[in-house]
Formats: structure tokens, sequence, C-alpha cells
């Protein structure tokens, strides 16, 4: 146990309050207190909350938390990131481009091919069928032995190349429609490949910040604006992605796929739509100006 820890502790149990009445109180989970008890920083889920979840802490229990970090500020962690290449401003005002999904529908050739195969056999059928009336007609007529002949010869020419034909015709029907199947699965396998999970988890609220974990192996945003309001979004670096006020109607799209935390900052909340991975954020806290910090477990 850190002596951070152990004088937390020791103020919370003068206080007689327990893990379980400080989570009720500060809305930080039970285990995370407990890893601060024990010093036990890495556990938390980014370094970045650290120094809040301390303060928060300190604060719940009556005392005052900067003294706290000045005395123990070998304790807390302070990590070192090397500085990131921020794109141009042009660049960053573009919106990411979004590729199209696949569609998981057969071709529409496909319904035309099958078609096209039935009717082949339905003529085939009315052709046999009107052969042989013909036949049985031309048999009571009793013709010519001669010409009975040159008939018979007739016919057996002709009958087989139509049957090549039409079966001709029938198998090539019926490859194209087995050559369809294949692709059709290989597409829904592909979708359902392309699935995943996406979990926003609230960890706590401070001030007019709100803090969340995020459990996904993308991390796509969209902002909307339904009416005027300042925004500003940045890194856990402090390196600045959008500062600004959109018009209403205008929208802000980004890939922080890369980014370990992203904060976004806004004036009007009641005018903001935030969306991550394709999910509507609701805002914790009932003012205007709040904040959204958001950290992405899968780059810790």
């Amino acid at each position: 146990m850190s002596e951070l820890g152990q004088h937390l502790r020791e103020a919370r149990e003068e206080k007689g309050l327990s893990l379980e009445d400080l989570q009720r109180s500060t809305k930080i989970q039970k285990r995370y207190l407990l890893a601060i008890e024990e010093g036990r920083f890495d556990t938390l889920p980014g370094l970045f909350y650290a120094r809040a979840f301390v303060k928060t802490y300190a604060e719940a229990v009556g005392l005052d938390p900067e003294p706290l970090f000045d005395q123990y500020r070998n304790e807390l962690p302070n990590p070192q990131k090397e500085s990131i290449d921020l794109p141009s401003r042009s660049e960053r005002s573009k919106s990411p481009v979004r590729q199209p999904k696949k569609s998981s529908k057969a071709p529409a050739f496909l319904p035309a091919v099958i078609a096209l195969a039935f009717l082949v056999v339905i003529a085939l059928g009315i052709w046999l069928v009107t052969q042989s009336i013909g036949g049985e007609r031309d048999a009571a007529i009793a013709p010519d032995p001669e010409e009975n002949v040159d008939a018979d010869f007739s016919e057996g020419a002709t009958e087989p190349e139509a049957d090549e034909e039409a079966e001709g015709d029938q198998e090539a029907a019926n490859e194209d429609a087995v050559e369809e199947e294949p692709a059709v699965e290989e597409e829904e396998e592909e979708e359902e490949t392309s699935s995943e999970t996406s979990t926003l988890n609230l960890l706590n609220s401070s001030g007019n910040t709100s803090y969340f974990e995020l459990e996904a192996d993308r991390f796509d945003v969209v902002i909307q604006f339904s009416d005027n309001s300042y925004v500003d979004v940045k890194n856990g670096l402090g390196n600045m992605f959008f500062s600004g006020q959109p018009a209403s109607g205008e929208e802000l799209e980004y890939d922080f796929q890369g980014e370990e935390e992203v904060e976004f900052n806004f004036g009007a909340s009641q005018n903001v739509t935030l969306i991550v991975n394709d999910e509507e954020v609701d805002f914790p806290l009932n003012i205007i100006h709040q904040k959204i910090n958001i950290t992405n477990s899968v780059n810790d």
C-alpha cells in the first residue's frame, strides 16, 4: 500500500465511510477506489484519470487535494507522451471519407437468369408435346413409303439438334445460377466478419466533465449541430483537432482510432448531438456548458 493510499484510507475510516459509501458519493467504481488506496494506479482506466480520481476521493473524505498532489507527487503517475504530428488546418477541416458498406443482396441479374431458364424448360416441354401430336397425326394419314423415308430422315436430323440446343441452354442457365451462390455466401461471411461490438461506459462525473471508457476496435465520431454552439476537440496531450462555432445544420466527422484520449468541450450542449461508433451519447449532466472525456481502452 502506498503512503498516499494509506493517508486517504485513514481519512475515510475517520469519517466512518466504507468503500460502498464512497462509491455512491463519488460515482467511482469500488475497484478503482481500492486500487487508489493500494497505489495500483496502473489499473485505472488510463493514467490520465489518476489525478481526477484522487482529487474526487480526497474531496469526498474532507481533504484538500492540492497539498496531497505536492506531498505525494512522486507516487502519482506522470506519463510522458511523445508529441504527434498534427495534420494541417485544411486537412483537419476535411471530414474522413466513409467507406460504403458492402451489400449482402444477390446480384440483380440472378432472378433474370432463373426466369430465363424456367421459360426455356416450358418452351422445350411445349415443343416436345407439339412434335408428339404432329407425329401421331402423320402416322394416321399413312404417307407414301418414299415420303416417309424422307420425313424420317429429316426429323431425325432436326430433333437431336433441337434437343441438344435446349439442353445446352438449360445447362448454361444452371451453371450461372450455381456460380452466383458462392458469391452470395462470401458476401454474407464478410458482413458477419465485419460485425463488431462497441461499448461506451460512463465512469464518473466531476465538475462539468463526464468521463467515459470506450471498448471498441474503432473510434469514429460525428458531431451534429441543431443550433450554434462553441466547440473544441483535443486529445489527452492537448493537441487541438477543432476549435470554433459551427452553424446550425453543420456536421463534424473524425476517426480517432489511434488516439488514447479525446475530450470534447461544448459551450451549448443542448444544441449538440454527439455520436460515437454510430451510437448517440447521452449527456450525463443537465447543464449547458459541459465536457465529455473519452478514453479508448483498446489503445491503453
